[in-house]
């Protein structure tokens, strides 16, 4: 009998442990299979929540926020008087609110920190906060965020819109909002804050950050993606901006671009029309369709190539004579250039050629010289040496009248006004062939040429650029965000103490904003319904660079001379002068004059002198300094802060992040992410059911495995 019974019991344990390893395998796959669905969920969920948390602390598009440095009133004066070395210095940065020691800070810039440091009379720089410079920190994540200065917009806006329009045409953005900068406790300036491409913002588009990095830079060959050979050494117009490299994959991509017809296979080609439309229905030719080759960066993500957007303060005809400002600063006469070691010596490429090089000058310089060091404006590159001065028809509207400088209110669009017979309309120099956007020959920008080739995608550009121009560009639409902007921001334009522009030429630059995009508008929309040619004979749209308004040369400095709301000269003013195709101003002319936003020179002011010679700013800026080559912190920097020896963040704090010293850009792991983000608790007590089914199985596997082994004994023989 207890023989019988043993059997049985031994049959029933073997059952039950047949039973319970099927069943705990069943239920791991089906936690893996719960688990990986409703991690997508999760995690949308969580990034979202992260998301909206930058949304609403760090970027907020509904109002200015402070951001308060602190820094030794030395190291900070040493920072501006060599402001080109673009010297890292460490401060304290209140950002929202949000408190951090050991930030590190320095000038960032390309033509517009040359230009800042020309000026006399201004001090304005653009800066790049890097918060893991020297400690494991970030800011809800991210670890550096730039602070441009608005160079040579008057309206503060343009980039600002053009990275609100990027996002409604689903392209991957840069987080941005407007901030008040404090030094020391002293107000400096009303800047735009834009987030640095890095990890936090490839991992919020593309999920991952372990993809290849590359910018566009214009000192260097192979930005424009013509094929070069294959020798990824060779394109060094595309710096490697991540710790991560594939440069096989960069030459293939290259290669079919240029070469095969497979541009799927390497290239998200919905996402290229849609950076190429960008640029164009903004008139942005500071980026890959100018004589530059510029301000874009790309991602690779498994082997597929990922155009971003990036540098938009030129957007809207900024360097076309739209009206806002396209010069470059100068001096107050007889004030002497500022004391900068670099200042004098730095050569750019000429903007027709891209490779030729045109001397800055000293501070007296000859007749083809700005004064003091400004760098001469070039010729388009259509090679003619009078500029496009963007002449209105007779019967222009002038801009509300802001004689009496009391600021309280934002401008208001005069009743009856017509921005398209202000701006005046068909195609000119500042508009561009929809079909041919390239500043010199279609054929040298392949990314434009190869794609526009294949009717498919052209259809496919055409009705990106459509929905951009009858959505967020349409006339009522964007004069509604642009006065909507205005009425945030007018405030803070009055109240800054470092402004390129005063603020009666704020208010006129607005007008001019709204009547540069109607005008455009107009002209694209007739383009593509046919009315107007698109295309032309392959040379490109020409040049547009120099020309229109000048850039104020400091708080209060030149205001650029050129023609006013009539399309007019003042009387004693030359006409709108640019330097011929070699890169010099003709013999016995001025330096290129333009109009300013107001398009009148103040009274006893000079005529601002000269763009550089590629004629625009661009705020892209050099790879990120890091530690020293030890990897050492700078002496006096104190060890890695923000966590506590449990490796949790201080209460209310940021967590840390995981900074990797001397990095080319902000590819920090994102480890810093916002203090309390632990995802969903649902998915949490969920995950947790799960784990406690899987143990309890496992003992019952246990318990019965010993029964099994306690009752099945075998005697020795």
């Amino acid at each position: 009998m207890k023989t019988k019974w043993s059997s049985l019991l031994l049959c029933l344990c073997s059952l039950l442990l047949i039973f319970g390893l099927v069943a705990c395998e069943v239920t791991n796959t089906s936690s893996t299979t719960v688990g990986t669905n409703t991690t997508s969920t999760t995690e949308e969920t969580k990034v979202s929540a992260e998301e909206q948390k930058l949304d609403e602390e760090v970027f907020p598009k509904d109002k200015v926020v402070d951001v308060k440095i602190t820094i030794d009133e030395d190291e900070f004066q040493d920072m501006l008087d060599n402001a080109s070395n673009e010297e890292i210095k460490t401060a304290s940065v209140d950002y929202n609110g949000h408190h951090f020691d050991n930030v590190g800070i320095r000038t960032k810039g390309n033509l517009s920190l040359r230009s800042v440091v020309q000026m006399t009379d201004s001090d304005r720089y653009s800066f790049k906060l890097s918060f893991d410079e020297f400690v494991n920190q970030t800011l809800g994540g991210i670890s550096k965020i730039n602070l441009n200065n608005n160079y040579s917009d008057a309206t503060s806006m343009r980039e600002f819109l053009t990275y609100e329009l990027a996002e409604t045409m689903g392209l991957p953005t840069p987080k941005h909002s407007f901030v008040n900068i404090y030094i020391n406790d002293e107000l400096w300036g009303f800047y735009l804050a834009v987030e640095q491409i890095g990890d936090a913002y490839l991992e919020r588009n593309f999920g991952n950050s372990y993809g290849a990095l590359y910018k566009g830079e214009m000192t260097g060959s192979g930005s424009d993606l013509l094929w070069i050979d294959d020798n990824p050494d060779s394109y060094t117009g595309l710096v490697l901006k991540s710790d991560t490299t594939n440069g096989d994959i960069l030459i293939d991509m290259i290669n079919e671009l240029n070469n095969g017809s497979d541009y799927e296979k390497y290239i998200d080609v919905e996402e290229a029309l849609k950076y190429i439309a960008l640029n164009v229905v903004t008139n942005n030719t500071d980026s890959y369709i100018g004589g530059n080759k510029q301000n874009y960066y790309l991602y690779e993500d498994d082997g597929i190539f990922s155009v971003l957007p990036w540098d938009y303060n030129m957007a809207f005809s900024g360097m076309a004579g739209g009206g806002m400002g396209g010069g470059f600063g100068g001096q107050r006469p007889g004030a002497g250039a500022k004391t900068d070691t670099d200042a004098s010596n730095t050569a750019v490429p000429d903007n027709a050629t891209g490779d030729s090089k045109v001397d800055q000058g000293d501070a007296v310089g000859d007749n083809n010289k700005a004064a003091g060091g400004a760098m001469v404006a070039p010729d388009n590159a259509a090679g003619d040496t009078a500029v496009d001065q963007g002449n209105a028809p007779n019967g222009a509207p002038t801009p509300p009248d802001q004689a009496t400088g009391d600021g309280q209110t934002p401008p208001e669009i005069p009743d009856g006004f017509d921005p398209k017979a202000a701006n005046g309309g068909g195609l000119s120099k500042t508009n561009l062939l929809i079909d041919e956007p390239t500043q010199g020959a279609v054929a040298e920008r392949p990314l434009v040429a190869k794609l526009l080739e294949v009717d498919e995608y052209k259809e496919m550009y055409h009705n990106i650029i459509k929905q951009a121009v009858e959505g967020f560009l349409e006339n009522d639409t964007f004069t509604a965000k642009v006065e909507e902007l205005s009425n945030m921001i007018s405030s803070y334009v009055k109240a800054d103490p470092s402004a390129f522009y005063t603020y009666e030429e704020y208010e006129q630059g607005v007008t001019q904003l709204i009547a540069t995009n109607a005008s455009q508008v107009e002209n694209i929309s007739q383009q593509l319904d046919g009315t107007i040619a698109s295309s032309g004979d392959g040379s490109g749209s020409g040049g547009g660079m120099g020309g229109g308004g000048g850039m104020r040369g400091g708080a209060r400095g030149l205001a650029a001379q050129g023609a006013d709301a009539t399309g007019q000269a003042p009387q004693g003013v030359p006409a709108t002068q640019g330097a011929d195709a070699t890169g010099q101003a003709p013999q016995g002319v001025p330096a290129a004059q333009g109009a300013d936003a107001t398009g009148q020179a103040p009274q006893g002011d000079q005529a601002a002198q000269g763009a550089d010679a590629t004629g625009q700013a661009s705020q892209g800026d050099p790879a990120m300094q890091g530690a020293d080559t030890t990897g050492q912190a700078p002496q006096g920097v104190p060890a890695t802060q923000g966590a506590d020896a449990t490796g949790l963040a201080p209460q209310g704090g940021f967590g840390g992040g995981r900074g990797q010293g001397d990095r080319p850009m902000d590819m920090g792991n994102g480890g810093g992410q916002w203090g309390g983000f632990g995802g969903d608790p649902s998915v949490q007590q969920q995950d947790n059911s799960n784990n406690i089914i899987t143990a309890g199985i496992s003992l019952l596997i246990l318990i019965l495995s010993c029964l099994f082994v306690a009752f099945y004994k075998r005697k020795r023989l």
